[in-house]
């Protein structure tokens, strides 16, 4: 008796896709999850202000571009 190509006729095969698709939607919801995070830590860092010790250098790189 000949065997079916159809590789949906296997049991093994679902059960490999079926495994690989719940893979992939973990994948999936894990790269969401790390893109969530990565736009919240982002968004917080734009509202911080710069702290006193950059802002000075800031002022000292500017007033040499003046001075030259």
């Amino acid at each position: 008796m000949a065997q079916s190509t159809d590789p949906k006729a296997s049991p093994e095969v679902a059960k490999v896709m079926a495994r690989n698709k719940a893979k992939d939607a973990n994948r999936k919801a894990l790269q969401q999850q790390i893109d969530d995070n990565l736009r919240r830590v982002y968004e917080e860092a734009l509202v911080q202000e710069i702290p006193d010790r950059f802002a000075q250098l800031l002022h000292q790189l500017r007033r040499k571009e003046t001075d030259t």
